[in-house]
């Protein structure tokens, strides 16, 4: 009896080690290691009242890259990028890879100054990565406001909108919705 005892608490615990390991990797990018798609947007679809800012950003040339240079020295610039962006973004963002070469990061208030900033700041950590003395990487990024009253939907258009005209503008810079 004592040893069916045992032998139950040890598969109890495989089994919880086993789900929460499978419950990351539902949620957490196999490359990357931060957030992926379907946990961001699991996480701001419970925010429905709240307001927010939406933050994606896309590697510019990033087919260049991979052609160029290989698909390791590729996923090099996704892995990295990735890891500078988490250590600088706050706790209380959300950073994910919604796939490719595209992120996102949920900033959790509206506040236009703080996402200029923002958006500065991660424009000047995509160019410290280098690829080669001289080309390095660089991102654009769009930005937009989620309104109390606004969908989903319409917070994420206006974001993509703004990301494509920082592409069409140049790339390298960000764009307010």
């Amino acid at each position: 009896m004592l040893l069916t005892c045992y032998g139950l608490k040890l598969t109890m615990a495989d089994l919880k080690r086993i789900q929460q390991c499978l419950s990351k990797e539902l949620t957490t990018d196999y490359l990357t290691k931060i957030a992926n798609r379907r946990f961001f947007y699991q996480h701001i679809q419970q925010l429905t009242d709240q307001r927010f800012t939406l933050i994606i950003i896309d590697i510019d040339f990033f087919k260049s890259i991979n052609d160029e240079f290989g698909h390791d020295v590729g996923d090099k610039v996704l892995t990295e990028l990735a890891a500078l962006y988490a250590k600088t973004l706050s706790q209380d963002c959300v950073f994910a890879r919604l796939g490719g070469e595209e992120f996102a990061v949920y900033v959790p208030d509206d506040n236009q100054q703080y996402a200029i900033d923002l958006s500065q700041q991660l424009l000047s950590i995509a160019r410290t990565i280098e690829l080669t003395k001289q080309r390095n990487v660089t991102v654009s990024i769009g930005v937009s406001f989620k309104a109390a009253d606004e969908s989903l939907a319409a917070v994420l258009k206006r974001a993509d909108l703004a990301l494509y005209k920082a592409k069409n503008n140049g790339r390298n810079q960000y764009s307010l919705a």
